[in-house]
């Protein structure tokens, strides 16, 4: 009988204690984040003179690990606990080890200076419950850092206490210490570098302070960067996976960006039939478009990715994500922020006869009259000499610059592992190329997605309205359906044709960086040939998130070494 109560409580206990971990876990996270603005108001002193003195009172009961002295030691361990109190929003596993490692040993370092019982007590009680927290913090060391952890630490902490040890002793007469116990003499090395040591310096013994304060500054700064370093695996995916990836595409592959998905420097992620392909910045993977595959294993494979970046201490977003899926995005637990629309051109009802598509047809029919044509074929059948000229039009028209993009670009042109992938290119009178357009196809015989867009320098400014407009006629004549052109970000907001009047604060941000990105003037060459919109969204798992997806996916796009005009006017 008294067994069964036994394990009866033991149950009882188990799950509470499982009840209580997400909540703990949480505490931990907001705990850091106290004692950084408690040790950043401890440094500002004067200032928060209540909040001191209430710091104070609590210290009388239990430690909250901040720092009375000069003022930097507490700014610096505010920015260290600010620092921690993300790692532990990322759910990394070390976090929580450093968090409670560090309660424990400053609350003996604060006994062995006449810290009350009571006191030592309750820190460590708030250490052990910490710590209980400990399953709820998955994310692993990166293991190459953890390497390099291994052979650092005793290098450093032996390097600090011979430089400290050796320092005190030989400087003992002027500092006025009278032991020569190592013990004693690195206690003393540890208060000269982060503390009150009692000692007064000058001369020489205020350098060797200094140089004591830069090495403990500067061996925690690496320890930290090798411990919270973020994980990483080889960038790409092996010959198999790609093999396996591109075999998914070819039968479920009719989203725009799924070929893309296929780009060499993405990693990729399997689950049942279906793929991801994502990259890695940062603390957050970032996944290219939709998942490949079934629709209803959307949410299954989303599932399986995001316990898998929990693993790894990464956050998780998608980049691209099409609207129609959302359903089986929030069924995974995502958000999503509307980023903009992708202009898609149906080719079947593509036509230059009628009057709103005059000036269009004029434009094209201008060069056709001119003696400019177009020759259309795929990546296995382009000759040698076509190649070279493509290549230098695409130089050129980079200005020097590298190639940009990601979820909406391959990453490469002409590569024997695209032999389905479209060139149009465009011949002046002489018969010499003018520019080409690049597309990647969307499977099973549903159309071509852009992926890029060049033209020769000096070329009309027509050659541009003149390759699309025949591609879609040469689309149209080959039974296809659908020609995605370009992703116009944050288009819902300044379309003419809008559904709403859309937001003013979005359509100011996107004339602005209609001077950096072509965003509102792409949108104003877009809408010529009539096009469907569809929406592409941001999706991240809560709304804290947003902002640190958000400069992961403009990492992700090289958006800032995008080619502008002047880039051309300069190679020119």
């Amino acid at each position: 009988m008294v067994k069964s109560k036994a394990l009866a409580l033991t149950e009882v206990a188990a799950r509470a204690l499982q009840t209580a971990v997400p909540v703990i876990a949480v505490v931990a996270i907001y705990y850091a984040l106290m004692l950084a603005i408690l040790n950043f108001m401890q440094a500002l002193g004067h200032r928060f003179e209540a909040v001191a003195s209430g710091v104070g009172h609590i210290t009388h009961f239990t430690h909250l690990t901040t720092w009375e002295g000069p003022a930097l030691i507490p700014a610096l361990l505010g920015i260290g606990m600010l620092l921690l109190a993300y790692e532990l929003w990322l759910r990394k596993r070390m976090a929580i080890v450093v968090l409670c490692g560090f309660i424990v040993a400053q609350a003996f370092v604060d006994a062995s200076r006449g810290m009350r019982r009571p006191g030592l007590m309750l820190t460590l009680l708030l250490a052990m419950v910490l710590a209980a927290a400990f399953k709820a913090f998955p994310g692993r060391t990166d293991p190459a850092a953890t390497r390099r952890l291994k052979k650092a630490l005793p290098i450093l902490a032996g390097g600090f206490f011979a430089y400290g040890i050796t320092g005190l002793y030989l400087l003992r007469g002027s500092l006025g210490i009278h032991t020569t116990n190592l013990y004693r003499l690195a206690y003393k090395a540890i208060a000269v570098a982060v503390g009150d040591s009692g000692f007064t310096f000058h001369g020489l013994a205020l350098a060797f302070r200094c140089s004591m304060i830069f090495l403990a500054l500067g061996s925690i700064i690496l320890l930290a960067y090798l411990v919270f370093r973020p994980f990483r695996e080889e960038e790409g995916a092996s010959n198999a996976d790609r093999e396996r990836a591109r075999n998914i595409v070819e039968n479920y592959g009719s989203d725009s960006l799924a070929y893309f998905n296929l780009r060499s420097d993405k990693q990729t992620f399997f689950h049942r039939d279906s793929f991801l392909a994502y990259k890695v910045v940062g603390d957050v993977a970032v996944i290219s478009g939709d998942p490949v595959g079934p629709a209803d294993n959307i949410s299954g494979i989303v599932g399986a990715f995001h316990e898998y970046c929990l693993d790894r201490g990464w956050r998780l977003s998608i980049l691209g994500a099409s609207g129609n899926l959302m359903p089986y995005y929030e069924e995974a637990g995502l958000r999503g922020f509307e980023l903009g629309e992708e202009t898609v051109v149906n080719v079947e009802d593509f036509t230059l006869e009628g009057r709103q598509v005059r000036k269009l047809r004029q434009s094209v029919n201008k060069l056709a009259k001119a003696g400019y044509t177009m020759e259309f074929m795929y990546n296995a059948s382009i000759p040698a000499h076509i190649k070279h000229e493509l290549v230098n039009i695409s130089v050129d028209w980079r200005g020097g610059k590298q190639e940009t993009g990601f979820s909406m670009g391959l990453g490469r042109l002409m590569s024997s592992e695209d032999p389905d992938c479209l060139f149009c290119v465009a011949y002046d009178p002489d018969n010499k190329p003018v520019g080409f357009l690049h597309f990647v196809p969307m499977y099973p015989h549903v159309g071509y997605s852009l992926d890029v867009h060049r033209s020769k320098i000096g070329s009309p400014g027509a050659v541009s309205e003149f390759m699309i407009a025949r591609t879609a006629e040469f689309l149209h004549s080959e039974g296809y359906r659908q020609m995605s052109l370009h992703f116009l970000a944050l288009a819902e907001n300044y379309r003419d044709d809008r559904d709403g009047p859309g937001s003013s604060f979005y359509r100011g941000l996107a004339r602005v960086l209609d001077h950096i990105l072509p965003i509102v003037s792409v949108y104003h060459f877009d809408k010529k040939f009539f096009p469907a919109w569809k929406k592409r969204y941001l999706l991240h798992v809560g709304v804290v998130d947003l902002l640190l997806v958000g400069l992961a996916a403009v990492s992700a796009e090289s958006a800032l070494g995008i080619t502008r005009p002047s880039d051309r006017k300069k190679k020119e």
